[in-house]
């Protein structure tokens, strides 16, 4: 299988997606690509590819540039091919923006930067066999504000409706919530953004540890990465 990852970090620090590859690679069969979004490093042929995820990143959904363009670009033809798609927060953005324009974006009115309480709202493959209700990392100040048309929800949180979306019955997801971090690499997260004063609460800031399960993650990719998708 393989398996193309558009890394969308704007942070050299993480460039390369590391957490969505050791997830990836995790799958047995799988041969993993990252290519660079904001370099505008994306393949001629979303065909090629047999998977797709877009990472997220600190670049504003609203932002216009060139290799934004590019990139949304890319996501309605991997639609058109009927590619299994997945979208980590901006790239849940980024689905929905593909599809609806820019209007489908805005700025939260209340950003979750924490452990979050997610909320299954419809059944679907991507998320088959996780709980009604599970906690998994945040971090956005922009989130998806009015999914297209054909756009279904399949999860949301307290303050945030969209959670999760599935384009029609189409195997194309975007997931605001980041199941990929683990407790260790969001607490990093959390204490690099403390030290440059981020204006808003963290969530449960003290029950990473005890809210973290690494299933989740474990659960959403390999339903993701198998066979049962399409």
């Amino acid at each position: 299988m393989k398996v193309l990852i558009v890394d969308c970090n704007i942070d050299p620090e993480y460039w390369g997606s590391a957490d969505l590859v050791r997830l990836t690679r995790m799958h047995a069969g799988s041969t993993v690509w990252v290519r660079r979004g904001p370099e505008g490093d994306l393949p001629h042929r979303v065909e090629d590819f047999d998977r797709i995820l877009v990472s997220g990143s600190k670049t504003s959904a609203s932002e216009s540039a060139p290799w934004i363009d590019q990139l949304l670009e890319f996501i309605r033809r991997a639609a058109d091919f009927k590619i299994p798609f997945l979208g980590v927060c901006f790239g849940h953005q980024m689905l929905a923006r593909a599809f609806g324009g820019v209007g489908s974006v805005r700025k939260a009115k209340s950003p979750e930067f924490g452990w979050v309480e997610i909320q299954t709202e419809a059944t679907s493959p991507l998320m088959a066999g996780l709980p009604v209700r599970f906690h998994s990392f945040a971090a956005h100040f922009d989130e998806v504000g009015e999914l297209p048309s054909g756009f279904k929800v399949l999860a949301r949180s307290e303050v945030c409706a969209i959670q999760a979306c599935q384009l029609s019955d189409l195997p194309i997801y975007g997931i605001q919530f980041h199941p990929e971090k683990t407790w260790e690499t969001a607490e990093k997260l959390l204490i690099d953004r403390e030290k440059f004063g981020e204006p808003v609460p963290f969530l449960n800031r003290k029950q990473g540890r005890l809210l973290y399960k690494d299933e989740i993650a474990d659960r959403i990719f390999n339903n993701f990465l198998s066979g049962g998708l399409e």
